[in-house]
């Protein structure tokens, strides 16, 4: 066997323990049926009758899918596992989107940073953290 063998065999060992974030999704388009697919490798995807069937048939090509993948010259994506993340972002929008995200913050009686998170947070499906006082109300009797 020779050593570029051996090291792309070496490489398909590896990239296929490495802990890839798989998503499961049920269709009923053309009857009910489920897609396995890792999130980091988009054009990896297996179809089933059942959730554990799709996963089933997913796992048994990766190893073949990464090895093609390689020999074309591609480079394999990181795990979103492994990724770091500094919880700094910077946003561009419309200036009529940040005036009515600011003044939705305002009358939250948060900082428009804050409000940003809170909205991202329902988005995706988190609890919302809410980092700021009460906002006081001024009596007018």
């Amino acid at each position: 066997m020779s050593r570029e063998v051996k090291d792309l065999k070496k490489q398909v060992e590896y990239y296929t323990n490495l802990p890839y974030t798989i998503t499961v999704e049920r269709l009923d388009d053309q009857g009910t049926y489920y897609v396995a697919r890792y999130i980091e490798l988009p054009d990896l995807l297996m179809t089933g009758d059942t959730p554990e069937e799709a996963l089933a048939e997913l796992e048994s090509v990766k190893p073949e899918w990464i090895e093609t993948h390689l020999e074309l010259g591609n480079k394999m994506p990181p795990p979103l596992k492994g990724r770091r993340y500094s919880g700094e972002y910077r946003l561009r929008m419309q200036p009529s989107l940040h005036e009515a995200a600011a003044l939705m913050a305002e009358m939250e009686g948060v900082s428009l940073n804050q409000y940003t998170v809170m909205a991202l947070s329902r988005a995706v499906g988190q609890d919302e953290v809410r980092q700021s006082k009460p906002r006081k109300i001024k009596s007018t009797t």
